[in-house]
Protein backbone atom coordinates (compact mmCIF):
# COMPACT_ATOMS: atom_id res chain seq x y z
CA UNK A 1 0.00 0.00 0.00
CA UNK A 2 2.49 2.48 1.01
CA UNK A 3 4.65 3.33 -2.27
CA UNK A 4 7.91 4.58 -2.03
CA UNK A 5 8.51 6.94 -5.28
CA UNK A 6 8.31 10.66 -4.56
CA UNK A 7 6.63 12.94 -7.31
CA UNK A 8 3.47 15.30 -7.48
CA UNK A 9 1.71 12.26 -8.49
CA UNK A 10 1.12 8.84 -7.72
CA UNK A 11 -1.38 6.53 -9.15
CA UNK A 12 -3.23 9.29 -10.65
CA UNK A 13 -3.08 11.57 -7.30
CA UNK A 14 -1.90 14.51 -6.95
CA UNK A 15 -0.85 17.15 -4.02
CA UNK A 16 -4.03 19.55 -5.95
CA UNK A 17 -6.18 15.99 -6.04
CA UNK A 18 -6.11 15.87 -1.99
CA UNK A 19 -6.54 19.07 -0.78
CA UNK A 20 -9.53 19.76 -3.42
CA UNK A 21 -12.04 18.48 -0.67
CA UNK A 22 -10.76 21.45 1.92
CA UNK A 23 -10.80 23.92 -1.15
CA UNK A 24 -13.93 22.96 -2.07
CA UNK A 25 -15.60 22.53 1.43
CA UNK A 26 -14.57 26.52 1.75
CA UNK A 27 -15.74 27.65 -1.72
CA UNK A 28 -18.85 25.83 -0.56
CA UNK A 29 -19.38 27.33 3.33
CA UNK A 30 -18.47 30.81 1.84
CA UNK A 31 -20.94 30.34 -0.96
CA UNK A 32 -24.10 29.21 1.06
CA UNK A 33 -22.95 31.59 3.84
CA UNK A 34 -22.55 35.07 2.04
CA UNK A 35 -22.77 37.24 5.23
CA UNK A 36 -20.04 35.51 6.95
CA UNK A 37 -17.03 35.76 4.86
CA UNK A 38 -18.67 39.79 5.13
CA UNK A 39 -18.27 40.35 8.61
CA UNK A 40 -15.10 38.33 9.18
CA UNK A 41 -13.69 41.16 6.90
CA UNK A 42 -15.14 43.41 8.90
CA UNK A 43 -13.86 42.47 11.86
CA UNK A 44 -10.33 41.42 10.86
CA UNK A 45 -9.84 45.00 9.26
CA UNK A 46 -11.06 46.52 12.46
CA UNK A 47 -8.90 44.32 14.60
CA UNK A 48 -5.69 45.03 12.13
CA UNK A 49 -6.49 48.98 12.38
CA UNK A 50 -6.17 49.24 15.99
CA UNK A 51 -3.32 47.07 16.22
CA UNK A 52 -1.59 49.24 13.77
CA UNK A 53 -2.58 52.27 15.49
CA UNK A 54 -1.33 50.63 18.74
CA UNK A 55 2.27 49.48 17.33
CA UNK A 56 2.45 53.13 15.54
CA UNK A 57 2.26 54.66 19.11
CA UNK A 58 4.57 52.53 20.75
CA UNK A 59 7.22 52.84 17.96
CA UNK A 60 6.70 56.83 18.19
CA UNK A 61 7.18 56.90 21.29
CA UNK A 62 10.38 54.94 20.94
CA UNK A 63 11.69 57.54 18.19
CA UNK A 64 11.51 60.34 20.83
CA UNK A 65 13.99 58.44 23.42
CA UNK A 66 17.24 59.14 21.48
CA UNK A 67 20.09 57.12 21.51
CA UNK A 68 17.70 54.01 22.95
CA UNK A 69 15.00 54.32 20.00
CA UNK A 70 17.48 51.96 17.40
CA UNK A 71 17.92 49.49 20.34
CA UNK A 72 13.99 49.39 21.47
CA UNK A 73 12.76 48.99 18.11
CA UNK A 74 15.49 45.60 17.58
CA UNK A 75 14.62 44.36 21.11
CA UNK A 76 10.69 45.03 20.08
CA UNK A 77 11.23 43.04 17.06
CA UNK A 78 13.15 40.36 18.26
CA UNK A 79 10.47 40.35 21.40
CA UNK A 80 7.72 40.01 18.15
CA UNK A 81 9.33 37.08 16.70
CA UNK A 82 9.89 34.71 19.99
CA UNK A 83 5.98 35.26 21.14
CA UNK A 84 5.47 34.12 17.61
CA UNK A 85 7.71 31.14 17.52
CA UNK A 86 6.19 30.08 20.99
CA UNK A 87 2.52 30.15 19.24
CA UNK A 88 3.73 28.44 16.46
CA UNK A 89 5.81 25.73 18.31
CA UNK A 90 2.42 25.08 20.43
CA UNK A 91 -0.40 25.62 17.39
CA UNK A 92 2.09 23.24 14.94
CA UNK A 93 2.13 20.29 17.30
CA UNK A 94 -1.22 20.08 18.33
CA UNK A 95 -2.42 20.49 14.55
CA UNK A 96 0.12 17.90 13.32
CA UNK A 97 -1.23 15.85 15.74
CA UNK A 98 -4.90 15.91 13.94
CA UNK A 99 -4.08 16.37 10.47
CA UNK A 100 -1.59 13.35 10.49
CA UNK A 101 -2.78 11.06 12.45
CA UNK A 102 -6.34 11.66 13.83
CA UNK A 103 -8.31 13.03 11.11
CA UNK A 104 -10.98 10.48 9.95
CA UNK A 105 -10.21 10.81 6.19
CA UNK A 106 -6.38 9.09 6.82
CA UNK A 107 -7.87 5.93 6.45
CA UNK A 108 -9.32 6.51 3.47
CA UNK A 109 -6.33 8.11 1.91
CA UNK A 110 -3.93 4.69 3.39
CA UNK A 111 -6.56 3.00 1.05
CA UNK A 112 -6.17 4.57 -1.99
CA UNK A 113 -3.29 4.67 -3.86
CA UNK A 114 -1.43 7.63 -2.28
CA UNK A 115 2.49 8.00 -2.58
CA UNK A 116 3.17 8.51 1.76
CA UNK A 117 5.16 11.95 0.50
CA UNK A 118 2.66 13.06 -1.06
CA UNK A 119 0.73 12.34 2.07
CA UNK A 120 2.84 14.32 4.12
CA UNK A 121 3.11 17.07 1.71
CA UNK A 122 -0.69 17.67 1.50
CA UNK A 123 -0.87 17.26 5.36
CA UNK A 124 1.96 19.93 5.99
CA UNK A 125 0.24 22.50 3.89
CA UNK A 126 -3.06 22.00 5.52
CA UNK A 127 -0.51 22.30 9.05
CA UNK A 128 0.91 25.15 7.56
CA UNK A 129 -2.46 26.78 6.96
CA UNK A 130 -4.40 26.21 9.95
CA UNK A 131 -1.45 26.95 12.41
CA UNK A 132 -0.17 30.09 10.84
CA UNK A 133 -3.19 32.21 10.35
CA UNK A 134 -3.13 34.16 14.07
CA UNK A 135 0.40 34.75 13.44
CA UNK A 136 -0.12 36.49 10.46
CA UNK A 137 -3.35 38.30 11.76
CA UNK A 138 -0.99 39.76 14.46
CA UNK A 139 2.27 39.95 12.54
CA UNK A 140 1.20 41.97 9.47
CA UNK A 141 -0.34 45.08 10.89
CA UNK A 142 3.05 45.22 13.46
CA UNK A 143 5.61 44.82 10.41
CA UNK A 144 3.11 47.62 8.25
CA UNK A 145 3.41 49.88 11.74
CA UNK A 146 7.50 49.16 11.48
CA UNK A 147 7.43 50.39 7.17
CA UNK A 148 5.67 53.39 8.00
CA UNK A 149 7.02 54.79 10.67
CA UNK A 150 10.90 54.04 9.69
CA UNK A 151 9.34 55.08 6.44
CA UNK A 152 10.85 52.12 4.78
CA UNK A 153 10.64 51.12 1.00
CA UNK A 154 9.34 48.65 -0.75
CA UNK A 155 12.44 46.37 0.02
CA UNK A 156 11.23 46.37 3.98
CA UNK A 157 8.23 44.80 2.72
CA UNK A 158 9.65 42.11 0.26
CA UNK A 159 11.96 40.86 2.94
CA UNK A 160 9.28 40.71 5.13
CA UNK A 161 7.48 38.25 3.02
CA UNK A 162 10.95 36.36 2.38
CA UNK A 163 11.40 36.12 6.20
CA UNK A 164 7.60 34.91 6.92
CA UNK A 165 7.74 31.92 4.59
CA UNK A 166 10.49 29.91 5.86
CA UNK A 167 10.19 31.27 9.31
CA UNK A 168 6.54 29.47 9.15
CA UNK A 169 8.02 26.74 7.45
CA UNK A 170 10.43 25.72 10.11
CA UNK A 171 8.02 26.06 13.37
CA UNK A 172 5.44 24.06 11.03
CA UNK A 173 8.28 21.08 10.58
CA UNK A 174 9.29 21.11 14.09
CA UNK A 175 5.23 20.44 14.78
CA UNK A 176 5.45 17.65 12.27
CA UNK A 177 8.70 15.96 13.86
CA UNK A 178 8.03 16.34 17.87
CA UNK A 179 3.97 14.88 16.74
CA UNK A 180 5.70 11.97 15.09
CA UNK A 181 8.15 11.47 17.58
CA UNK A 182 5.23 11.85 20.90
CA UNK A 183 3.11 9.51 18.55
CA UNK A 184 5.36 6.49 18.44
CA UNK A 185 6.02 7.23 22.61
CA UNK A 186 2.67 7.72 23.59
CA UNK A 187 -0.61 7.10 22.77
CA UNK A 188 -2.12 9.52 20.13
CA UNK A 189 -5.36 9.91 22.47
CA UNK A 190 -3.35 10.52 25.47
CA UNK A 191 -0.34 13.03 23.76
CA UNK A 192 -3.16 15.04 22.38
CA UNK A 193 -5.06 15.36 25.37
CA UNK A 194 -2.03 16.27 27.83
CA UNK A 195 -0.71 18.68 24.92
CA UNK A 196 -4.69 20.46 25.06
CA UNK A 197 -3.71 20.66 29.09
CA UNK A 198 -0.93 22.33 28.56
CA UNK A 199 -1.95 24.42 25.65
CA UNK A 200 -4.78 25.62 28.24
CA UNK A 201 -2.60 26.09 30.89
CA UNK A 202 -0.03 28.38 28.90
CA UNK A 203 -3.05 30.64 27.68
CA UNK A 204 -4.37 31.04 31.07
CA UNK A 205 -1.24 31.91 32.22
CA UNK A 206 -0.55 34.42 29.72
CA UNK A 207 -3.56 35.94 30.07
CA UNK A 208 -3.06 36.41 33.51
CA UNK A 209 0.17 37.12 33.55
CA UNK A 210 -0.37 39.76 31.37
CA UNK A 211 -3.43 41.35 33.16
CA UNK A 212 -1.01 41.11 36.62
CA UNK A 213 1.30 43.45 34.67
CA UNK A 214 -1.29 46.07 34.25
CA UNK A 215 -0.84 47.12 30.99
CA UNK A 216 -3.18 50.43 31.75
CA UNK A 217 0.12 51.53 33.24
CA UNK A 218 1.31 52.41 29.85
CA UNK A 219 -1.21 54.86 29.11
CA UNK A 220 1.18 57.10 31.07
CA UNK A 221 4.89 58.21 30.49
CA UNK A 222 6.19 56.45 33.60
CA UNK A 223 4.84 52.85 32.22
CA UNK A 224 6.42 53.32 29.14
CA UNK A 225 9.25 54.09 30.72
CA UNK A 226 9.32 50.98 32.41
CA UNK A 227 7.83 48.87 29.45
CA UNK A 228 11.26 50.55 27.81
CA UNK A 229 13.17 49.72 30.70
CA UNK A 230 12.17 45.76 30.01
CA UNK A 231 12.83 45.78 26.45
CA UNK A 232 16.08 46.68 27.19
CA UNK A 233 17.01 44.03 29.47
CA UNK A 234 15.49 41.93 26.75
CA UNK A 235 17.40 39.74 24.61
CA UNK A 236 20.70 41.74 25.81
CA UNK A 237 22.97 38.90 24.25
CA UNK A 238 20.29 36.56 21.69
CA UNK A 239 22.01 33.33 20.36
CA UNK A 240 23.19 33.35 16.73
CA UNK A 241 21.46 29.68 16.35
CA UNK A 242 17.74 30.93 16.81
CA UNK A 243 15.80 31.62 13.78
CA UNK A 244 13.90 34.47 15.49
CA UNK A 245 17.53 35.97 15.59
CA UNK A 246 18.09 35.59 11.85
CA UNK A 247 14.15 37.16 11.39
CA UNK A 248 15.28 39.96 13.45
CA UNK A 249 18.79 40.22 11.38
CA UNK A 250 17.21 40.44 8.28
CA UNK A 251 14.41 42.96 9.09
CA UNK A 252 16.23 45.18 11.17
CA UNK A 253 19.27 46.59 8.37
CA UNK A 254 15.94 46.52 5.92
CA UNK A 255 14.40 49.06 7.89
CA UNK A 256 17.33 50.98 8.07
CA UNK A 257 18.13 51.62 11.84
CA UNK A 258 21.58 49.65 11.71
CA UNK A 259 24.22 48.20 8.96
CA UNK A 260 23.50 44.56 8.86
CA UNK A 261 23.89 41.26 6.63
CA UNK A 262 20.25 40.81 5.47
CA UNK A 263 21.02 38.22 2.94
CA UNK A 264 23.41 36.00 5.15
CA UNK A 265 20.28 35.56 7.77
CA UNK A 266 17.84 34.87 5.09
CA UNK A 267 19.76 32.21 3.78
CA UNK A 268 20.19 30.72 6.81
CA UNK A 269 16.25 30.83 7.25
CA UNK A 270 15.87 29.27 3.93
CA UNK A 271 18.34 26.60 4.04
CA UNK A 272 17.20 25.89 8.06
CA UNK A 273 13.41 25.48 6.41
CA UNK A 274 14.17 23.69 3.34
CA UNK A 275 16.29 20.95 6.08
CA UNK A 276 14.23 20.48 8.13
CA UNK A 277 11.05 19.89 5.59
CA UNK A 278 13.10 17.55 4.34
CA UNK A 279 13.88 15.86 6.94
CA UNK A 280 9.98 16.12 8.40
CA UNK A 281 9.18 14.12 4.69
CA UNK A 282 11.88 11.28 5.67
CA UNK A 283 10.77 10.76 8.79
CA UNK A 284 7.18 10.54 8.27
CA UNK A 285 7.63 8.67 4.82
CA UNK A 286 9.49 6.19 6.87
CA UNK A 287 7.50 5.67 10.17
CA UNK A 288 3.75 7.32 9.37
CA UNK A 289 2.47 3.30 8.82
CA UNK A 290 3.84 2.74 12.48
CA UNK A 291 3.14 5.98 13.78
CA UNK A 292 -0.73 5.74 12.50
CA UNK A 293 -1.54 2.80 13.61
CA UNK A 294 -0.18 3.26 16.98
CA UNK A 295 -2.45 6.63 16.90
CA UNK A 296 -5.56 4.19 16.34
CA UNK A 297 -4.70 2.59 20.15
CA UNK A 298 -7.84 3.43 22.10
CA UNK A 299 -8.03 4.25 25.80
CA UNK A 300 -6.61 1.82 28.43
CA UNK A 301 -7.63 0.78 31.92
CA UNK A 302 -11.63 1.61 32.92
CA UNK A 303 -10.94 2.35 37.01
CA UNK A 304 -11.57 6.40 36.98
CA UNK A 305 -14.31 5.45 34.05
CA UNK A 306 -16.08 3.00 36.88
CA UNK A 307 -15.74 5.35 39.17
CA UNK A 308 -17.24 8.32 37.85
CA UNK A 309 -20.05 6.14 36.55
CA UNK A 310 -20.74 4.96 40.05
CA UNK A 311 -20.60 9.11 41.14
CA UNK A 312 -23.12 10.02 38.53
CA UNK A 313 -25.58 6.56 39.05
CA UNK A 314 -25.62 8.33 42.62
CA UNK A 315 -26.09 11.77 41.83
CA UNK A 316 -28.49 11.36 39.50
CA UNK A 317 -30.64 9.17 41.20
CA UNK A 318 -33.58 11.93 42.29
CA UNK A 319 -33.57 12.40 38.44
CA UNK A 320 -36.30 10.80 36.15
CA UNK A 321 -34.45 7.80 34.97
CA UNK A 322 -35.03 9.26 31.16
CA UNK A 323 -32.94 12.53 31.95
CA UNK A 324 -30.82 10.75 34.34
CA UNK A 325 -29.16 8.78 31.63
CA UNK A 326 -29.02 11.43 29.48
CA UNK A 327 -27.52 13.74 32.29
CA UNK A 328 -25.00 11.11 32.79
CA UNK A 329 -24.01 10.41 29.01
CA UNK A 330 -23.28 13.78 28.44
CA UNK A 331 -21.27 14.50 31.51
CA UNK A 332 -19.22 11.34 30.73
CA UNK A 333 -18.61 12.88 27.07
CA UNK A 334 -17.53 16.18 28.18
CA UNK A 335 -15.14 14.82 30.73
CA UNK A 336 -13.77 12.21 28.31
CA UNK A 337 -13.10 14.87 25.57
CA UNK A 338 -9.73 16.77 26.51
CA UNK A 339 -10.73 19.37 24.32
CA UNK A 340 -13.73 20.21 26.10
CA UNK A 341 -12.87 20.17 29.63
CA UNK A 342 -9.28 22.04 29.14
CA UNK A 343 -11.02 24.74 28.38
CA UNK A 344 -12.61 25.26 31.78
CA UNK A 345 -8.59 26.28 32.53
CA UNK A 346 -8.87 29.56 30.33
CA UNK A 347 -12.52 29.98 31.45
CA UNK A 348 -10.65 30.16 35.51
CA UNK A 349 -8.25 32.66 33.92
CA UNK A 350 -10.55 35.09 32.51
CA UNK A 351 -12.71 35.03 35.72
CA UNK A 352 -9.97 35.72 37.55
CA UNK A 353 -8.86 38.99 35.29
CA UNK A 354 -12.76 39.49 35.63
CA UNK A 355 -12.58 39.72 39.10
CA UNK A 356 -9.13 41.53 39.00
CA UNK A 357 -10.53 44.11 37.28
CA UNK A 358 -13.18 45.25 39.95
CA UNK A 359 -10.83 44.94 42.46
CA UNK A 360 -8.31 47.03 40.78
CA UNK A 361 -10.96 50.17 40.20
CA UNK A 362 -9.75 53.00 41.72
CA UNK A 363 -12.84 53.01 44.66
CA UNK A 364 -11.02 53.03 47.81
CA UNK A 365 -9.81 56.62 48.23
CA UNK A 366 -13.04 58.09 49.56
CA UNK A 367 -13.26 60.93 46.79
CA UNK A 368 -16.36 61.83 44.95
CA UNK A 369 -14.59 60.31 41.82
CA UNK A 370 -14.14 57.33 43.46
CA UNK A 371 -17.81 57.21 45.24
CA UNK A 372 -19.30 57.73 41.55
CA UNK A 373 -17.21 54.98 39.78
CA UNK A 374 -18.00 52.54 42.73
CA UNK A 375 -21.40 52.94 42.00
CA UNK A 376 -21.40 52.95 37.93
CA UNK A 377 -19.06 49.19 38.56
CA UNK A 378 -21.94 48.19 40.47
CA UNK A 379 -24.62 49.43 38.61
CA UNK A 380 -23.09 47.50 35.48
CA UNK A 381 -21.80 44.36 37.46
CA UNK A 382 -25.45 42.75 36.56
CA UNK A 383 -24.98 43.26 32.86
CA UNK A 384 -21.41 42.27 32.62
CA UNK A 385 -21.94 39.13 34.67
CA UNK A 386 -24.72 38.39 32.36
CA UNK A 387 -22.69 39.15 29.38
CA UNK A 388 -19.67 36.87 31.02
CA UNK A 389 -21.93 34.04 31.56
CA UNK A 390 -23.51 34.25 27.92
CA UNK A 391 -19.88 33.76 25.89
CA UNK A 392 -19.55 31.02 28.35
CA UNK A 393 -22.73 29.67 27.08
CA UNK A 394 -22.21 30.03 23.30
CA UNK A 395 -18.72 28.09 23.92
CA UNK A 396 -20.85 25.20 26.03
CA UNK A 397 -24.22 25.46 25.55
CA UNK A 398 -25.05 26.32 22.37
CA UNK A 399 -23.17 23.52 20.66
CA UNK A 400 -24.72 20.77 22.68
CA UNK A 401 -26.78 19.32 20.16
CA UNK A 402 -24.74 19.41 17.01
CA UNK A 403 -22.49 17.74 19.34
CA UNK A 404 -24.60 14.60 19.30
CA UNK A 405 -23.39 14.33 15.72
CA UNK A 406 -23.76 11.11 14.19
CA UNK A 407 -25.45 9.32 17.24
CA UNK A 408 -28.27 11.96 17.07
CA UNK A 409 -30.38 8.95 15.37
CA UNK A 410 -29.62 6.85 18.49
CA UNK A 411 -31.28 9.60 20.70
CA UNK A 412 -34.23 9.69 18.01
CA UNK A 413 -34.75 5.84 17.67
CA UNK A 414 -34.65 5.40 21.54
CA UNK A 415 -37.84 5.95 23.99
CA UNK A 416 -37.00 9.23 25.24
CA UNK A 417 -39.24 12.52 24.75
CA UNK A 418 -38.15 15.42 23.36
CA UNK A 419 -38.77 17.35 26.72
CA UNK A 420 -36.48 15.08 28.66
CA UNK A 421 -33.78 15.63 26.07
CA UNK A 422 -34.35 19.30 26.21
CA UNK A 423 -34.02 19.47 30.02
CA UNK A 424 -31.15 17.12 30.30
CA UNK A 425 -29.37 19.42 28.53
CA UNK A 426 -30.66 22.66 30.23
CA UNK A 427 -29.78 21.20 33.64
CA UNK A 428 -26.37 20.67 32.33
CA UNK A 429 -26.28 23.65 30.87
CA UNK A 430 -28.11 25.84 33.81
CA UNK A 431 -26.37 24.67 37.08
CA UNK A 432 -22.82 25.43 36.19
CA UNK A 433 -23.74 28.52 34.50
CA UNK A 434 -25.74 29.79 37.32
CA UNK A 435 -22.79 28.79 39.68
CA UNK A 436 -20.69 31.28 37.08
CA UNK A 437 -22.86 34.03 37.74
CA UNK A 438 -23.73 34.07 41.53
CA UNK A 439 -19.87 34.08 42.04
CA UNK A 440 -19.29 36.85 39.48
CA UNK A 441 -21.63 38.94 40.84
CA UNK A 442 -20.80 38.11 44.86
CA UNK A 443 -17.10 38.50 44.57
CA UNK A 444 -16.88 41.96 42.64
CA UNK A 445 -19.46 43.13 44.93
CA UNK A 446 -17.52 42.21 47.60
CA UNK A 447 -14.53 43.91 46.35
CA UNK A 448 -16.46 47.21 45.47
CA UNK A 449 -18.10 47.47 49.00
CA UNK A 450 -21.25 47.00 47.78
CA UNK A 451 -23.64 46.13 50.65
CA UNK A 452 -25.37 43.00 50.77
CA UNK A 453 -29.08 43.70 49.60
CA UNK A 454 -28.52 44.82 46.02
CA UNK A 455 -25.63 41.65 45.48
CA UNK A 456 -29.30 39.41 46.80
CA UNK A 457 -31.16 41.53 44.14
CA UNK A 458 -28.72 40.78 41.42
CA UNK A 459 -28.65 36.98 42.49
CA UNK A 460 -32.53 36.64 42.54
CA UNK A 461 -32.20 37.99 38.83
CA UNK A 462 -29.92 36.07 37.79
CA UNK A 463 -32.01 32.96 38.17
CA UNK A 464 -34.69 33.81 35.33
CA UNK A 465 -32.20 35.16 33.33
CA UNK A 466 -28.99 32.45 33.08
CA UNK A 467 -32.69 30.28 32.14
CA UNK A 468 -33.45 32.34 29.51
CA UNK A 469 -29.65 32.20 28.03
CA UNK A 470 -29.49 29.10 28.65
CA UNK A 471 -32.96 27.99 26.77
CA UNK A 472 -32.11 30.56 23.71
CA UNK A 473 -29.07 28.70 23.55
CA UNK A 474 -30.42 25.29 23.41
CA UNK A 475 -33.38 26.94 20.63
CA UNK A 476 -30.45 28.52 18.29
CA UNK A 477 -28.19 25.59 18.73
CA UNK A 478 -30.98 23.54 17.42
CA UNK A 479 -32.00 26.05 14.77
CA UNK A 480 -28.40 26.01 13.24
CA UNK A 481 -27.20 22.38 13.85
CA UNK A 482 -23.87 21.44 12.83
CA UNK A 483 -24.25 17.34 13.05
CA UNK A 484 -21.19 17.20 10.85
CA UNK A 485 -18.36 18.48 13.20
CA UNK A 486 -16.76 17.37 16.29
CA UNK A 487 -15.24 20.84 17.30
CA UNK A 488 -17.10 22.80 19.65
CA UNK A 489 -15.05 25.99 19.15
CA UNK A 490 -15.84 25.69 15.63
CA UNK A 491 -19.20 25.43 15.71
CA UNK A 492 -19.40 28.26 18.50
CA UNK A 493 -18.39 30.55 15.41
CA UNK A 494 -20.93 30.15 13.21
CA UNK A 495 -23.69 32.15 12.24
CA UNK A 496 -26.40 30.69 14.76
CA UNK A 497 -23.83 31.39 17.50
CA UNK A 498 -23.60 35.39 16.36
CA UNK A 499 -27.49 35.60 16.10
CA UNK A 500 -27.61 33.51 19.40
CA UNK A 501 -25.14 36.40 20.94
CA UNK A 502 -27.29 39.38 19.68
CA UNK A 503 -30.49 38.28 20.77
CA UNK A 504 -28.96 37.19 24.32
CA UNK A 505 -27.27 40.99 24.53
CA UNK A 506 -30.69 41.94 23.81
CA UNK A 507 -32.44 40.53 26.64
CA UNK A 508 -29.35 41.83 29.33
CA UNK A 509 -30.09 45.29 28.12
CA UNK A 510 -33.94 44.89 28.40
CA UNK A 511 -33.51 43.63 32.00
CA UNK A 512 -30.86 46.35 32.63
CA UNK A 513 -33.15 49.00 31.48
CA UNK A 514 -36.13 47.83 33.29
CA UNK A 515 -34.02 47.49 36.85
CA UNK A 516 -31.92 50.77 36.05
CA UNK A 517 -34.33 52.68 37.94
CA UNK A 518 -35.57 50.67 41.18
CA UNK A 519 -32.01 49.34 41.91
CA UNK A 520 -30.87 53.18 41.81
CA UNK A 521 -33.44 54.26 44.51
CA UNK A 522 -32.97 51.16 46.57
CA UNK A 523 -28.96 51.61 46.76
CA UNK A 524 -29.01 55.28 47.37
CA UNK A 525 -32.01 55.11 49.91
CA UNK A 526 -30.53 52.12 52.09
CA UNK A 527 -26.96 54.30 51.73
CA UNK A 528 -28.20 57.30 52.97
CA UNK A 529 -30.33 55.37 55.17
CA UNK A 530 -33.50 57.44 53.83
CA UNK A 531 -36.90 55.71 53.26
CA UNK A 532 -38.30 55.51 50.24
CA UNK A 533 -41.70 57.41 48.86
CA UNK A 534 -44.98 56.15 49.33
CA UNK A 535 -45.47 55.92 45.73
CA UNK A 536 -42.06 54.02 44.97
CA UNK A 537 -42.79 50.64 46.21
CA UNK A 538 -45.49 49.37 44.24
CA UNK A 539 -43.58 51.17 41.06
CA UNK A 540 -40.48 49.19 42.13
CA UNK A 541 -42.21 46.00 42.06
CA UNK A 542 -43.59 46.44 38.55
CA UNK A 543 -40.16 46.83 37.54
CA UNK A 544 -39.01 44.06 39.11
CA UNK A 545 -42.46 41.59 37.84
CA UNK A 546 -42.12 42.93 34.50
CA UNK A 547 -37.96 41.73 34.56
CA UNK A 548 -39.28 38.06 35.69
CA UNK A 549 -42.59 38.57 33.08
CA UNK A 550 -39.91 39.41 30.35
CA UNK A 551 -37.67 36.66 30.82
CA UNK A 552 -40.27 33.78 32.01
CA UNK A 553 -42.12 34.76 27.66
CA UNK A 554 -38.29 34.62 26.64
CA UNK A 555 -37.23 31.25 28.44
CA UNK A 556 -40.74 29.60 27.15
CA UNK A 557 -40.95 31.03 23.68
CA UNK A 558 -36.88 29.52 23.43
CA UNK A 559 -38.07 26.26 25.24
CA UNK A 560 -40.60 25.66 22.62
CA UNK A 561 -38.37 26.76 19.74
CA UNK A 562 -35.83 24.54 20.73
CA UNK A 563 -38.69 21.21 20.68
CA UNK A 564 -39.84 22.05 17.52
CA UNK A 565 -36.40 22.09 15.55
CA UNK A 566 -35.44 19.21 17.87
CA UNK A 567 -38.15 17.26 16.41
CA UNK A 568 -37.38 18.25 12.29
CA UNK A 569 -33.74 17.10 12.99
Amino acid sequence: MVATSAGATSGGASLRGILSPRVLAMRNNAARRKLRPVIGTLLTMAFWIGCFALFVRGLDYFQTIGDFGPLLTQRLLVLLFVTFAMVLLISNTVSALTTFYLADDVNLLLAAPVDTRLLHHARFIETLISSSWMVLLFGLPAFLAYGVVYEAGPLFYLGTVATLVPFLFIFCAIGVLVTTGLVLLFPAQRARDGLLVLVGLLIGAAFLTARMLRPERLADADGLVGFAAFLVGFGGSPSPFLPTTWAGEVLIPLLGAREGDPLFFLALLVTTAAVLFFASTALVERVFLTAWTRAQQGRIGAGPERRLARFLQTVTRPLPRATGLLLSKDVTIFLRDASQWSQLLLLAALVGIYVFNFRALPTSDGTPLAIVLRDVAAFCNLGLAAFVTTAVSVRFVYPMVSLEGRSWWILRSAPISIPELWWSKFCIGYVPLLLLGQVLVAATNYFLDVGHGLTVVFAITLLPLIAAIVSLGLAFGAAYPRLDTQNAAQIATGFGAILYMVVCLGVITVVCALEAWPVTRLFWTSSKSLPLLRWEPPLIAACFGATFIALAITFEVARRSAHRALARL
